[in-house]
């Protein structure tokens, strides 16, 4: 049947729609470089993984948190505990510790637990204070095995030290709300939302520079000389760091879905894109990452954190925490 001229411009104009949305309408590949290994299920909604070299660690919102054996996937223990809702779970193996940050508890604290006998974890004083709405948290052994936590709420970074007891904080606080960040031995590398990413001084809280990203910044891994973000709506963004003082942003690639959540590992980067599921790049060029694969959220539910670890993906999810293998084939 011959095209009438009427209706050439509606075709020009959904082609034309097409072709501008080709990112929220990305196909999704599944072309080996990402292959499931195993699904470990969980009670609550997966809302954070934590990986060792010997377990998988899993906030599992009003279901506790969970321990398996990294080894065969199998469950070590489920504890509920007085938890009213595990959003972030860190782990010391050295020391056999666990921090899971309890946000609607009563008060939001950071509980810690002795896994010494990870069948039956053991309540430890909890830290409390300045911990209402953490958005993210990384613990960091020290020589003598005590423990500093670091942790974003509001516009502030909090930090401390616990070694068998919690004696209090110190903080240094941002123009605006902050979320995810990373350390390289001094320099502390904090998102700031719509303000983008701020470099600063760690040890005093001096703000060195910051750089705007096209999207609403809460996540960031660095890695060699660049700063890998989670835009939220606009994917993610790559910052050249290599002077600090002049941070410049040089790529950027939406995602289907809001990433939230990143880690980086060797040539691999690695998105929790909520309702765009997960990506995986490669970054063998680090300031230019290559769309390598994805799965949907209709294949594995909506994506919360990601961690790599030994060429491993760990994905949580609503429906569980999928252990991934990347697949090299350069």
């Amino acid at each position: 049947m011959k095209m009438t001229k009427k209706y050439l411009p509606l075709l020009f104009l959904i082609i034309l729609l097409f072709v501008s949305c080709a990112d929220f309408l990305e196909p999704i590949f599944k072309n080996g470089e990402l292959s499931i290994e195993a699904i470990i299920p969980t009670v609550g909604f997966a809302r954070d993984v934590y990986v060792s070299d010997d377990f998988i660690y899993i906030a599992e919102d009003q279901a506790g948190f969970s321990i398996y054996n990294k080894a065969d996937n199998t469950i070590i223990t489920q504890y509920y505990g007085n938890i009213e809702n595990a959003r972030l779970i860190q782990a010391v193996d050295t020391i056999k510790q666990v921090f899971v940050y309890d946000q609607y508890g009563s008060p939001a604290a950071i509980m810690v637990y002795d896994i010494t006998d990870p069948v039956n974890p053991i309540e430890m004083p909890p830290i409390t204070g300045q911990t209402g709405s953490i958005e993210a948290l990384i613990c960091d052994i020290q020589s003598d095995n005590s423990v500093d936590i670091l942790w974003t709420h509001g516009n502030s970074y909090q930090y401390g030290n616990y070694n068998n007891i919690w004696l209090g904080s110190y903080a240094f606080n941002f123009p605006n709300a902050v979320g995810g960040f990373d350390i390289v031995d001094t320099l502390l590398f904090v998102t700031g939302e719509q303000r983008g990413l701020y470099i600063t001084n760690r040890n005093n809280g001096n703000i060195i520079s910051e750089v705007n990203t096209p999207g609403t910044a809460v996540d960031v891994k660095v890695h060699d000389n660049y700063a890998y973000v989670a835009d939220k709506e606009y994917g993610i963004s790559v910052i050249d760091i290599s002077d600090i003082t002049q941070p410049e942003l040089v790529y950027n690639h939406d995602t289907s879905g809001y990433a939230q959540r990143i880690d980086v590992e060797g040539d691999y980067l690695v998105v929790a894109s909520g309702g765009g599921g997960v990506y995986l790049f490669d970054i063998s060029n680090r300031a230019k990452p290559e769309f390598a694969d994805r799965w949907d959220d209709s294949d594995i539910g909506y994506t919360y954190d990601v961690d790599i670890h030994n060429g491993e993906v760990f994905v949580a999810t609503r429906e569980g925490v999928y252990r991934m293998l990347i697949i090299h084939d350069k």
